[in-house]
């Protein structure tokens, strides 16, 4: 691994890690602002390594929401890793397992994003850089949201403007990964099937059976939407 490569992969990343440090500072803030110590912050960018996850956790653990909750949301929410995953795993085979783990341990939506564009590339772009560029991203989270943690016992945040930050940015979240017809329709069924369901459970157990659900009627979406071009196609 030489210095140049890894000075290419932090350089391609760069423009991601500005965006990932006012947000991992408020996600720091919110998670201390929750109960959470700066260390266990830390420890959760570490493991669990997950924007929407981690605000999640924050919003979930002022609504009073239960640990085997979470844990189910957080693996619904980060199951698209395993996909991203996947599909660069073809692009590191000839490096060792260790190398691997690390590399699908430290993949978001953006370093997934740049690592992509990156090695559609030839010559340009070798699991290296790609690595550097994922750890990169990877650490500057990790010291944003400890800092964030850090800070937040000299900011008070009252439990209004926590919510009204949580749902902006879900807001955003959502609104940046419609893309088509079929995200936004599961979208919709989402936001109504999550709405009757705590209505009718009073439960955040509800939060849990929308996204079951919601992910069944996208999958069914797709389906559909696939046989439907092989007719066409046929």
């Amino acid at each position: 691994m030489s210095k140049k490569e890894w000075l290419a992969g932090m350089k391609a990343i760069y423009p991601v890690c500005f965006g990932y440090i006012p947000m991992g500072l408020a996600c720091g803030v919110l998670l201390q602002q929750a109960g959470y110590h700066w260390l266990a912050v830390m420890l959760m960018s570490l493991i669990i390594y997950g924007g929407a996850s981690q605000f999640m956790i924050a919003s979930m653990t002022v609504a009073g929401a239960g640990l085997l909750e979470m844990v189910i949301m957080i693996f619904f929410i980060n199951l698209r890793h395993l996909l991203m995953s996947s599909s660069l795993a073809h692009r590191i085979r000839e490096k060792s397992t260790a190398f691997s783990i690390f590399f699908a341990q430290t993949i978001t939506d953006e370093s997934f994003a740049v690592n992509t564009l990156y090695f559609k590339t030839e010559g340009m772009w070798n699991p290296t850089k790609a690595m550097a560029a994922n750890v990169t991203a990877y650490s500057t989270w990790i010291l944003s949201t400890g800092i964030g943690a850090m800070a937040g016992k000299s900011i008070a945040l009252s439990p209004v403007v926590m919510n009204y930050i949580l749902i902006a940015m879900f807001i955003f979240l959502l609104i940046s990964q419609i893309e088509n017809r079929i995200v936004f329709w599961t979208a919709v069924f989402s936001g109504i099937t999550a709405v009757l369901l705590m209505n009718l459970l009073h439960h955040n157990i509800a939060i849990v059976l929308t996204s079951i659900l919601a992910s069944g009627f996208g999958l069914y979406l797709q389906n559909k939407k696939d046989d439907k071009e092989g007719i066409l196609r046929g």
